[in-house]
């Protein structure tokens, strides 16, 4: 018998291609082995062998599937976090919109502000120019206490 005749024989039984290779590795194939000695060399990996290779195929199964799990969950994090980039973003670029509003109408109150000033003190110094002293004391009080 060949050696792919042998593993075919095994895989018709239910074996692994791989399973069925690792345990003919010892055969000769050259002498021509027949189906008892592929047999006895294919019983003696289905023992304990073949059992604790089933077992660490089960622990390398279960840890991808706890991998996956971890990754799937990563992965929804990082939508997660990717909607929430995007939001604070939106609200930063209205924030910033705002804030240039802001800004302009304080310029713009800052203005109005400096035009009463002048209109105060081009009214005051005309005030200033009657002749009761009494009355100029309490006028250059109150508008020193205007300019702030």
């Amino acid at each position: 018998m060949k050696k792919a005749e042998a593993i075919q024989l095994l895989v018709t039984e239910g074996w692994t291609k791989a399973d069925a290779s690792r345990a003919l590795v010892d055969i000769d194939f050259s002498l021509n082995p027949d189906e008892l000695i592929i047999r006895r060399a294919s019983s003696s990996f289905a023992g304990q062998e073949l059992y604790k290779r089933q077992r660490l195929q089960a622990a390398q199964k279960g840890m991808v599937t706890k991998r996956t799990k971890e990754v799937t969950l990563t992965q929804e994090v990082n939508r997660q976090l990717k909607t929430k980039s995007l939001r604070l973003t939106s609200k930063n670029q209205e924030l910033t919109e705002v804030n240039s509003e802001l800004q302009k109408d304080n310029k713009a109150l800052k203005t109005y502000i400096d035009q009463i000033r002048l209109r105060l003190s081009l009214d005051m110094k005309q005030l200033l120019k009657f002749e009761d002293s009494e009355i100029r004391r309490e006028l250059a009080k109150w508008f020193s206490k205007t300019q702030g």
